[in-house]
């Protein structure tokens, strides 16, 4: 299946005007759009950056004041951060009086 049409032309409107096609206008046009895209996704990334680091600043802050009451009474009992006590209680334990009940 053969198709003898020749390939389409440009099509050009009123006056001569060309529209569609490779011309130095078409070029330029393309080469200043895509800077003003480029640094507008910078600038947006970086007041995202600048939001999302505020965020976290005050969600950390929130979190150092409401536990600062716990800090302290940790601090009252000599706890110097790094211990941590446990209590290992088997699961069957002789002193279980559950049974008894």
């Amino acid at each position: 299946m053969q198709d003898d049409r020749p390939p389409p032309r440009r099509m050009t409107y009123e006056k001569g005007i060309r529209i569609g096609g490779s011309g130095w206008f078409s070029r330029l046009l393309a080469v200043v759009v895509g800077t003003i895209m480029l640094v507008a996704a910078a600038l947006v990334s970086v007041v995202l950056l600048a939001v999302l680091f505020g965020v976290g600043a005050v969600v950390f802050g929130y979190l150092w004041w409401k536990t600062r009451a716990l800090r302290r009474q940790a601090r009252e009992f000599g706890d110097d951060g790094r211990t941590v006590d446990v209590e290992v209680v088997p699961k069957e334990s002789s002193d279980d009086d559950s049974t008894k009940r």
